[in-house]
């Protein structure tokens, strides 16, 4: 599950603990496998709610014709809060033969500096088919803002339609608020954890460099990866290999927190970049936890009620002894328990949710 779909599922929750209507949409079919992981990890909420969860599969057309019937479903005005653009611009055309008045929100998860020249001009594109559009971080909303402002046809296409800031929240329902007293063992050791995807810009290569420094060389390593990262470890000394566990195509609610983690998310995004957004949803479940989060410089742009967070750490990974230092001044470190409170208050979803409500008829 990525960051999006994360993010989409946790809305419908917190939506339907408001007692809005709200089906949940998906343009692919689930596989097998990952159908049966995330109905094992999320069957208590679903049930709890009572999810519908609709898939609009085939091609372009058969999905047009779906989001026509869906919106055609009955006389009531509908909202659609789109986390993709292919389903912005479907579900506009839709709307264009449709009988019902719609509302369009699309949620803009990329910088558009991490795309290509021709998909970043698709994407503008797409997405000017929204009545409102949103980003995730002001590192985005920025970034989008530089690119359509040095394009005379984007300034035009935009000119009467801003990005608006809907920073990401948790369903704190899914995540455990641990009694740290029983749950964390202080005579644990150290442990780096990495959750996400195994790609070279998320850093998981920077932290296996990170395990080889003999100052952690006695550090164990801890994976989470939605999928098998084949021949990630196979050049490693074998002595570091033992002390690497990994987990494949769990979720956070398999986590289980040490008191000796520190989460590590080395986000690499080029040394041409001008915008960085450092912090992501794992970081923010890490938080909510007790787990503190080691980020990229410059990723608290984002957070910046954050900055003086001792859970959110920025670091220079190029610097791998002030990294190192870092890293042990967290280690065992006792956070007060108003530290923790405090992010889980501020990155609650129903704050992300209630402000899609002031946009929606």
């Amino acid at each position: 599950m990525g960051g999006f779909q994360r993010v989409a599922l946790d809305e419908t929750y917190s939506f339907s603990r408001g007692n809005q209507k709200i089906t949940l949409v998906l343009l692919e079919e689930v596989p097998s496998e990952s159908l049966n992981s995330f109905y094992f990890n999320e069957l208590d909420l679903i049930n709890k709610f009572n999810l519908e969860l609709m898939i609009a599969t085939g091609s372009r057309w058969q999905q047009f014709l779906f989001f026509k019937d869906l919106i055609n479903a009955d006389n009531h005005s509908k909202n659609f809060v789109s986390h993709s653009l292919r389903a912005t611009v479907l579900i506009r055309l839709a709307s264009y033969f449709s009988k019902s008045k719609t509302n369009l929100i699309t949620v803009i998860h990329q910088l558009p500096s991490m795309s290509a020249p021709l998909q970043r001009i698709k994407r503008f594109f797409y997405s000017s088919f929204s009545n409102t559009i949103f980003t995730f971080s002001e590192a985005a909303k920025r970034d989008w803002n530089v690119r359509i402002n040095s394009n005379l046809f984007s300034r035009i296409l935009f000119r009467k339609k801003n990005i608006s800031l809907l920073r990401n929240g948790i369903f704190l329902d899914r995540v455990s608020d641990p009694d740290r007293k029983k749950m964390f063992d202080k005579e644990a050791e150290l442990r780096l954890v990495f959750l996400g995807r195994p790609t070279s810009w998320k850093g998981v290569n920077s932290i296996l460099d990170l395990a080889q420094l003999g100052a952690l060389s006695k550090a164990k390593v801890l994976f989470f990866f939605p999928y098998d990262a084949k021949g990630l470890f196979d050049n490693l000394p074998i002595e570091v290999s033992e002390r690497i566990s990994v987990v494949v195509g769990k979720s956070f609610r398999d986590y289980l927190p040490s008191y000796g983690d520190v989460h590590l998310y080395p986000a690499n995004y080029g040394d041409s970049a001008h915008f960085i957004e450092s912090i992501s949803i794992n970081c923010l479940e890490m938080a909510s936890v007790g787990i503190p989060s080691f980020i990229s410089k410059g990723g608290l742009l984002t957070w910046p009620e954050f900055l003086d967070n001792p859970l959110f750490v920025e670091v220079d990974w190029s610097d791998r002894i002030g990294t190192v230092q870092k890293i042990y001044d967290s280690f065992r470190t006792q956070f007060d328990d108003s530290d923790i409170s405090k992010v889980r208050r501020i990155i609650d979803v129903d704050n992300h949710t209630s402000k899609l409500l002031d946009f929606m008829i």
